[in-house]
């Protein structure tokens, strides 16, 4: 898989930083970092990136609200991260077109299989959209 431009988005410095070493190491580019869900939006906006990387729980705005207010301006595929895994939030996140979860602690041999099926589930629901779409065009 080629490089990805990845937003990252935590309010814990030490995992916004482990972020930024893992996904350059996986051969990726992390083109912005945000500590709170509303940084997230507005820098994914600005840049929009291939991926967003997200976690639960923070400030000002959760990363399942930011996810869903950014994929209602810009498609993007989100991979939401917790320390807390509980059924009704795999289900919201379902909800929003998350691609991936993650629980915390997160290992390198995590990410990278959750990135590939994030963008491969995306990719695949985008071809979908795109022709069902060209089937209901008039001719």
């Amino acid at each position: 898989m080629s490089a990805l431009r990845i937003s990252v988005a935590d309010d814990e410095p030490d995992m916004r930083e482990y972020y930024q070493r893992m996904l350059k190491h996986l051969g990726h580019d992390v083109v912005s970092c945000s500590a709170n869900g509303r940084e997230l939006v507005d820098e994914c906006l600005r840049q929009l990136p291939d991926l967003v990387i997200t976690d639960l729980r923070m400030p000002e705005m959760d990363g399942l609200s930011a996810a869903q207010q950014i994929g209602e301006q810009y498609l993007v595929p989100a991979i939401l991260v917790s320390a807390y895994h509980l059924p009704e939030m795999i289900q919201c996140a379902n909800a929003a077109c998350v691609q991936a979860f993650l629980t915390k602690p997160i290992k390198l041999a995590d990410l990278a299989p959750a990135i590939d099926l994030a963008r491969q589930r995306f990719d695949r629901l985008h071809d979908i959209r795109q022709s069902e779409f060209a089937a209901n065009q008039p001719l």
